[in-house]
């Protein structure tokens, strides 16, 4: 068998391999490019387009003298929106590409040579775009320091960091082919390190080298941002507190903020972590997340730089609050009793980033309510491309029909004043917002540790820019561009349902927490059991109005009467929403407890139909990247069996019925001692890195959730 030259994978999605005679011929016009934009990001455009030519074969770039010598024009259209692009293909077989900015044209660029990649012909290319969201971020949990627990990234396996912290001066090629691929689907925003900051991200030699990385970064159209500790004028400052109130508070982060923007003009902002899980806030003095927000977003506002604040908080928030103990105990309401009183309330520069669900990026967890409550503020969607309880960088699973579920979820009920769905929220023109997502990029070579895994970040972007584009012509695009025509078809049909294939085998039917709870890798049910709802009399959370925790109520009337009856309430998310007996009756009559057997089990026989159609692939791609993909899937069927045999022993176990099919029972040998042993140690470091951060605040820290996430 003959097969392609070997690729590792670095090139992802933006490979331009030799064409054809044919196909050389058709662009050879386009060797002769006239350049009418003086921008960065133009030259970066026209870096990309000789690139492209070389690669193909074309041949080498030539600067024309004049437009009328030019096969294809780059030009400025100022009626355009800065990001916004059109291109159009003239009678006379010329190829005009406008953006109303540097970045616009720069995008326009990148969206002609994909169409071209795919086979597209120049009379096809014709089109406009600009994007729906203003900011569209990637937010790294890379750590300065290898963190104990976590190593260099927090919830990512598959290799360390690719910033070297020590000198990110260093010219390392790898920043400029990050930034390249994050142009060329439309990311326009990064924050470099992990929401759990270190202080010393603000340290004057810090600082310096993020002013060699945001050069970079800028000739891609992307501005960078930064996370800070809270506490950080005390751990840099040597000041007493970190009393958002306090004048010396408010002018170290003045002068902070001075220093950051005299090196780097257009830096973007910082992004915030505060009273959660341990991190220090405005709550430990006494103060509230409109004051905490307010003294680090007026330090940036003379500068126009942007605050996230992080609505991600549980724990003590809702302690004193006369609130009955089943609504307290449901952690999906501690946001919105945080923050719902404080919609409005924020200064103009705040961008309020809520997780697009409510208790942790669970798996097809339903969308959060604070879109629907914080109508007068600006937010931000957070997703998860990092599949931080969807296996890793072990199991593809394709996260784009996530997404736009939740991008387009009716936040409000109805559309008529102003926007209705979630990305409409997130792109309102006078507070608009952001649509952001944990990285899934690390140094390994392919940037993901699982190849697959670009085909997430790829849609990421594509749906960041145009929330209602179908997710599978995303998905198709991607296959093409990255493995080609021959292999695209197979490649995009094993990852078309992967995301409901991972559910079924580790939290289906919205089920939360029954994985450990440090690196939410392994299945743990025996010892995390608590968010699942399981216990003998049945399995799920109760979150309805009339018994529940009341969380179903903060959802518009339509969806929260759809949801609150067990009846109506779609499959996918029913013990999310509801505690049922292991003996209900489903619609098709089946019980609940055996659909979660069989769903376990079918989960777990999709992922040997994946391997089998990926080995029908052999020869239609490069050997590397089919053994690299092979041996990932072949550890996902291993680890989605060892998902089945424990959590479906556990349920035998606790709910004391076998599985009618006699595959599962709690006669089976108990294999869950073997699951933990491992983690001990790493959470003995996680509690001691909390308990030495709340001993250098003087806080006394309040009670927190054991169960140690993001």
């Amino acid at each position: 068998m003959q097969f392609p030259p070997d690729e590792s994978g670095y090139e992802a999605w933006l490979r331009y391999p030799p064409k054809s005679a044919e196909g050389r011929a058709a662009l050879a016009p386009f060797l002769w490019v006239a350049n009418r934009v003086d921008d960065l990001c133009a030259g970066s455009a026209l870096c990309e387009w000789a690139r492209a030519m070389r690669g193909w074969g074309v041949g080498k770039l030539i600067i024309a003298a004049s437009e009328e010598t030019a096969g294809v024009v780059f030009a400025l259209d100022r009626n355009l929106p800065a990001e916004g692009w059109r291109v159009e293909w003239s009678g006379d077989g010329r190829l005009r590409i406008l953006g109303g900015g540097g970045s616009g044209l720069l995008y326009g660029v990148m969206t002609v040579l994909g169409r071209l990649q795919t086979g597209a012909a120049p009379a096809q290319l014709a089109g406009e775009s600009a994007p729906a969201a203003p900011l569209r971020m990637l937010n790294h949990w890379d750590n300065l320091v290898a963190d104990p627990v976590h190593g260099s990234i927090e919830r990512v396996r598959g290799g360390d960091t690719i910033f070297d912290w020590t000198d990110l001066t260093y010219p390392n090629p790898r920043y400029e082919d990050y930034a390249r691929m994050l142009a060329s689907v439309g990311v326009n925003a990064v924050c470099v390190n992990n929401v759990n900051a270190e202080p010393e991200i603000l340290a004057p030699e810090t600082i310096r080298g993020l002013a060699a990385l945001a050069g970079i970064f800028r000739r891609w159209g992307i501005r960078l941002w930064v996370s800070v500790n809270f506490a950080s004028p005390v751990f840099l400052g040597g000041l007493r507190g970190a009393d958002p109130l306090d004048p010396e508070v408010a002018a170290w982060w003045r002068a902070k903020a001075d220093e950051i923007y005299a090196k780097i003009p257009d830096f973007g902002g910082w992004l915030v972590k505060a009273d959660s899980e341990g991190k220090p806030g405005p709550g430990t003095y006494g103060r509230g997340h409109v004051e905490g927000s307010a003294c680090l977003a007026r330090a940036l506002a003379p500068h126009g730089g942007t605050l996230f604040w992080r609505a991600f908080v549980y724990g003590r928030s809702l302690a004193g609050r006369g609130l009955p103990e089943r609504v307290t105990r449901d952690r999906a309401n501690h946001p919105v009793y945080e923050f719902r009183d404080l919609d409005g309330c924020f200064d103009e520069n705040v961008i309020l980033q809520v997780k697009c669900s409510a208790v942790d990026f669970q798996t097809w967890e339903p969308a959060h309510v604070l879109f629907g409550l914080m109508r007068r503020t600006r937010l931000c969607v957070e997703f998860a491309l990092t599949k931080e309880y969807a296996g890793l960088d072990v199991h593809a699973g394709w996260e784009a029909p996530y997404f736009r579920d939740v991008l387009n979820f009716e936040a409000t009920g109805a559309a008529a004043d102003g926007g209705g769905t979630i990305a409409e929220l997130v792109a309102r023109r006078e507070l608009p917002g952001a649509i952001a997502a944990v990285a899934n990029v690390n140094n390994s070579r392919n940037w993901f540790g699982h190849l697959l895994h670009g085909a997430s970040l790829f849609s990421f972007g594509r749906q960041a820019w145009a929330p209602r584009v179908e997710a599978r012509r995303i998905l198709d695009e991607w296959a093409e561009r990255t493995f080609g025509a021959t292999a695209a078809g197979g490649v995009a049909e094993i990852l078309a349902d992967s995301y409901d294939t991972v559910a079924s085998y580790t939290m289906p039917m919205g089920l939360t927490y029954i994985s450990e709870f440090l690196h939410h890798f392994d299945p743990d049910p025996w010892e995390n059991h608590q968010g699942a709802g399981i216990g003998e009399d049945g399995i799920g959370t109760d979150r309805t109005m009339k018994t529940g925790s009341g969380y179903i109520g903060w959802y518009p009337p339509a969806f929260a009467a759809l949801v609150e009856n067990a009846e109506t309430c779609p499959e996918r998310v029913l013990l999310y929403f509801h505690h049922l007996p292991w003996t209900h009756r489903l619609a098709d009559g089946e019980t609940l407890i055996q659909r979660l057997y069989d769903g376990y089990a079918d989960g777990v026989a999709t992922v040997g139909e994946y391997r089998r159609r990926w080995r029908a692939l052999l020869g239609t791609m490069d050997l590397e990247r089919w053994a690299h993909v092979a041996e990932k899937l072949a550890l996902q069927e291993q680890h989605a069996a060892r998902w089945r045999d424990l959590v479906c022993r556990y349920l035998a176990e606790v709910s004391g019925v076998a599985d009618k099919r006699g595959r599962f029972s709690a006669r089976m040998p108990s294999p869950h001692n073997r699951v933990r042993t491992a983690f001990w140690k790493a959470v003995a470091d996680y509690k001691a890195r909390v308990a030495k951060e709340r001993a250098q605040m003087g806080a006394e820290g309040g009670e927190e959730s054991r169960v140690a996430v993001k």
